[in-house]
């Protein structure tokens, strides 16, 4: 081959790679936006199609123009500057047809379809662009290379759009602008089979023509721009949607508000924590941390005061964590902590003082000064657990058995709690159908006047006969019930039940039926009371309401307009346990019980505690400025009932009277009531009354 053959060959192929390259990055850049409209619906997605279709025309228009100057390199050749043009629409426009009938799902051809419809407009651009292409010479065209152009422009654009859409494996998505760029470089060789140019330096060409290398570097030169232009906006979506992920991967596995990790990272700490303490034959610890009064906080600042804490004790629990060791926050005021070591449970112990003594400092809020503790419960893997999954569950018992016995309370892992909380949990769930499965009862303990010890009323005590356990003490399953809300239909029973009882003439006098704090979260436990009087049809005037004063310190507003219209319905109300926890004479000047209830626990020291007698002594005379009767509970002996009446008590209720029975058995003990009044009354009072005259 002479040497001006041979260059002419070398131009010849280069020109079939740079058109083969140019088509194969614009279309790879269309390609992926046309991924995204795939993937996006709305004004949006016409937006990346218009962005696929710019990019893929654009490369596919210019590759074509690098073609057909590649048929002859050494031809004196010019292009017609309308028609060139006109050709870059045509091949945008086709591309948008054919993406956007591509992309349907339906009809089931429709990617193939809209392939077909960009080849037409390959093919279409390539005739006018061959017919825009003017050489000192002549061309002739083959019609069976033509043919064999129509068919690879026809197939291999249906070929494209079909493994755009149409995806096997993941190396399908770059498929399109493979079989584009094939397509390009194959329609070129055919085009050289099919056009045979032959050189007639006699031929002049008009001045009017674009020199064909002016025109390929221009071609060049625009679409780099606009595949460019294209690429950097792909880039740009691409580095937005990884920021998006990353933002969306930080709000899942972090607290948005104090910074640490949430309860996912937590899980997958903890997952891999254990799996590595096996390999490195080290244990795992794992904490459960509350604040102790955090929502008297909340309640004295608001929850911005209540969020600003948190962000100071979640900073400050930071600052204390050590190699090996992890903090999360899992919701409100409770947090979560893991420390890998090999001296464990010393290690666990002195973590979890860590903590303790980083919250020990007062915190400033709002200009003023609060001090916080925390109740710290740890569980050691696997000496307490081989379940990575029951480990936090042994941390989060642990930490309630310390807190329920004090604040501040650091607390390890036993395995007796696990048997206690397993047997509290089954008790829980047999609590749920007690009252179904007519296990609850009713005991009643009658109360009476201390002058004469006759009986002036009863109060219903709840009993739960547990078909395995057998008789349950009420301090075991009413803090359950309450806990557990139970109580709130058992409540209800039990204050059916007893006025049932009493409107049929079972009952002597008044009946008192307790309330639980539970039942007074309840907005129409006044209508719940006036329906069951006029179900059973009770008079209220022989029910009492009994209340704890705790009962109301959660919301007094409400347990006071709960009760005032419970007295205008003529139902009496106590105040039970008076002198044990919250004893606010404020709260007898806010609302007139009608009955104040002496607790038990004073009565029985009397009369040989003097502290006790003094208590006792105080309230009497509290009943009697306030003109208000007081009911002495728990009176066991002689001594304590003669104490009483000698101190101006009213009436009174206890062993001594009688015990809390069922209905069936309380005949018996009114009978009995009776001839101890008959009885022995007399001789008692006449002995108080020859103690006041010496």
């Amino acid at each position: 081959m002479p040497q001006d053959q041979t260059f002419i060959f070398v131009i010849h192929q280069v020109l079939v790679l740079v058109a083969g390259a140019v088509c194969l990055f614009g279309t790879w850049v269309g390609m992926r936006h046309f991924a995204r409209a795939r993937a996006t619906k709305g004004s949006t997605r016409y937006g990346w199609l218009f962005m696929a279709s710019v990019g893929t025309g654009a490369a596919l228009w210019a590759s074509t123009f690098i073609s057909i100057l590649a048929l002859d390199p050494s031809l004196n050749s010019g292009f017609e500057l309308v028609p060139t043009a006109a050709t870059l629409p045509i091949a945008i426009i086709s591309c948008l047809v054919g993406f956007e009938i591509g992309s349907r799902h339906r009809p089931a051809l429709a990617p193939e379809l809209g392939g077909l419809v960009m080849g037409a407009g390959i093919l279409a651009m390539n005739y006018i662009g061959l017919k825009a292409w003017h050489i000192s010479g002549t061309t002739q065209l083959n019609s069976a290379g033509v043919a064999i152009t129509l068919l690879l422009g026809l197939g291999l654009s249906a070929l494209s759009v079909n493994r755009a859409n149409r995806p096997v494996t993941r190396w399908c998505r770059h498929g399109a602008a493979v079989v584009l760029a094939f397509m390009i470089c194959a329609m070129h060789y055919a085009l050289t089979v099919s056009v045979n140019a032959v050189p007639d330096m006699a031929i002049a060409l008009s001045p009017e023509l674009v020199p064909a290398k002016m025109l390929g570097a221009g071609v060049v030169l625009a679409v780099l721009l606009v595949i460019g232009s294209g690429f950097s906006s792909y880039i740009i979506d691409l580095k937005s949607r990884t920021e998006s992920a990353e933002r969306i991967h930080q709000l899942s596995f972090n607290d948005t508000m104090t910074g640490l990790p949430n309860r996912i990272a937590f899980n997958e700490r903890l997952s891999f924590a254990a799996a590595e303490s096996h390999e490195l034959a080290h244990k795992l610890a794992a904490f459960s941390i509350d604040l102790d009064g955090f929502k008297d906080v909340n309640d004295l600042f608001g929850p911005s005061g209540g969020d600003q804490l948190l962000i100071e004790v979640a900073d400050r629990m930071r600052r204390v964590l050590g190699p090996g060791e992890f903090l999360a926050r899992q919701s409100g005021d409770e947090f979560l902590g893991l420390q890998m070591s090999g001296n464990h449970p010393h290690d666990a112990r002195a973590f979890a003082e860590r903590i303790a003594q980083a919250l020990a400092r007062p915190f400033q809020l709002q200009d003023q000064t609060v001090t916080l503790t925390a109740s710290v419960g740890y569980s050691i893997f696997p000496t307490d657990t081989r379940e990575r999954d029951q480990l936090l569950s042994n941390a989060k018992l642990a930490m309630h058995r310390g807190k329920s016995q004090r604040r501040a309370a650091i607390c390890a892992y036993e395995r007796e709690m696990d048997d206690a909380a397993r047997a509290r949990r089954a008790l829980a769930r047999d609590l749920q159908t007690a009252a179904e499965n007519d296990e609850l009862e009713l005991h009643y303990q009658l109360q009476t006047t201390l002058d004469d010890g006759a009986i002036c009323g009863s109060e219903a005590l709840m009993r739960w006969n547990h078909p395995k356990r057998g008789m349950i003490s009420p301090a075991e399953f009413i803090p359950l019930a309450e806990e557990t809300e139970a109580i709130i239909g058992m409540g209800e029973w039990a204050l059916r039940k007893a006025c049932f009882e009493a409107a049929a003439g079972r009952l002597p006098g008044t009946i008192a039926v307790n309330l639980s704090p539970v039942q007074f979260c309840c907005d129409d436990l006044a209508e719940t009371i006036h329906g069951i009087l006029i179900e059973t049809g009770l008079s209220p005037k022989r029910l009492e309401i009994e209340v704890t004063e705790s009962t109301l310190m959660s919301d007094q507003t409400r347990g006071l307009h709960i009760l005032r219209k419970l007295k205008s319905m003529g139902i009496s109300v106590a105040m039970d346990d008076f002198g044990t926890g919250h004893s606010s004479l404020a709260t007898l000047h806010a609302f007139p019980f009608d009955k104040i209830k002496l607790d038990q626990s004073f009565v029985r020291r009397i009369p040989e505690d003097a502290a006790a007698c003094a208590i006792v002594r105080t309230v009497l005379a509290l009943g009697r400025s306030l003109n208000t009767p007081v009911l002495a509970e728990g009176i066991e002996t002689d001594a304590q009932w003669q104490f009483l009446l000698d101190e101006g008590c009213q009436k009174g209720q206890g062993y001594l009277f009688a015990r809390p029975m069922p209905l069936a058995k309380l005949p018996a003990a009114m009978e009995a009531a009776r001839q101890f009044e008959r009885s022995e009354v007399p001789a008692i009072v006449e002995q108080v009354a020859a103690l006041a005259v010496a």
